[in-house]
């Protein structure tokens, strides 16, 4: 339930009256949909400012914010849902989304690095880094994948201001992330994000931002997903990109 890991990732900042409320939500999922806040109130024995103070801890914005969450949890759980079709559709909007990105700027900042960093935020980001760095070998660009936060924070003295930095996370949201991004923002370093289509602090404080339609999915054992195949178009559309800009300008350079 995507409620769940709200509650989860907040677990240690809860009350023993936030567990309780929370607890009461669980009992009357179905009426959550329709309930108003004071409705919720009464079921708990609580007070409206303790629900918002509640709201607030798990990271959302206040009351209908919850209530939307749980919407959603019941679409992506109680909907059926064609995954072919949903992976037809991440595909379709990604490319309509790379046809629509300016890659003039990104091309001068490949073009321009002496060397270019990859970090990935988890095991599959980590595998599709590794892609990104044997596409940019095909393209003559020196290239280094970052296997581990400390390796990123021992290598942060090394990079240099014209290198440039390609950081891939799915939600572009972590803790780690923070101090990533300040260390980035202190050194001036030149950062790519690829993320999903969203708003996100990764992409906020990125030079360029790409974002990728990922669209989370549950499988048959009620195990949540999200397909990186996406992700590794668009890296291929970059290579792409980047190869016919550089074959325009040999070609401008001969005439």
């Amino acid at each position: 339930m995507i409620l769940d890991k709200l509650v989860n990732k907040h677990f240690e900042s809860l009350s023993e009256n936030d567990l309780h409320i929370i607890k009461t939500i669980y009992d009357h999922i179905d009426e959550m949909k329709t309930m108003k806040i004071q409705d919720l109130a009464v079921y708990a024995h609580t007070s409206i400012s303790s629900i918002h103070r509640l709201t607030k801890k798990i990271g959302l914005d206040g009351y209908s914010d919850l209530k939307s969450y749980i919407k959603l949890n019941n679409f992506t759980e109680g909907t059926s849902q064609d995954l072919m079709e949903l992976l037809d559709q991440d595909i379709h909007q990604t490319r309509k989304y790379m046809e629509q990105l300016n890659f003039c700027q990104l091309n001068r900042l490949i073009d321009r690095a002496p060397y270019i960093y990859i970090y990935g935020t988890g095991a599959a980001q980590l595998d599709l880094a590794n892609d990104v760095q044997r596409q940019l070998w095909t393209l003559h660009k020196k290239s280094q994948v970052i296997r581990s936060e400390r390796d990123f924070t021992n290598g942060l003295g090394e990079m240099g201001e014209d290198d440039l930095l390609f950081i891939i996370s799915l939600s572009g949201e972590s803790e780690n992330l923070d101090e990533i991004i300040h260390a980035i923002k202190t050194r001036r370093i030149k950062c790519v994000s690829l993320t999903t289509l969203r708003n996100n602090l990764l992409a906020q404080n990125a030079m360029f931002n790409i974002y990728v339609n990922s669209t989370p999915f549950w499988l048959y054992n009620k195990v949540e997903n999200s397909s990186f195949l996406p992700f590794y178009i668009v890296v291929d559309i970059i290579v792409r990109k980047f190869s016919e800009w550089k074959m325009e300008q040999l070609k401008n350079n001969m005439t």
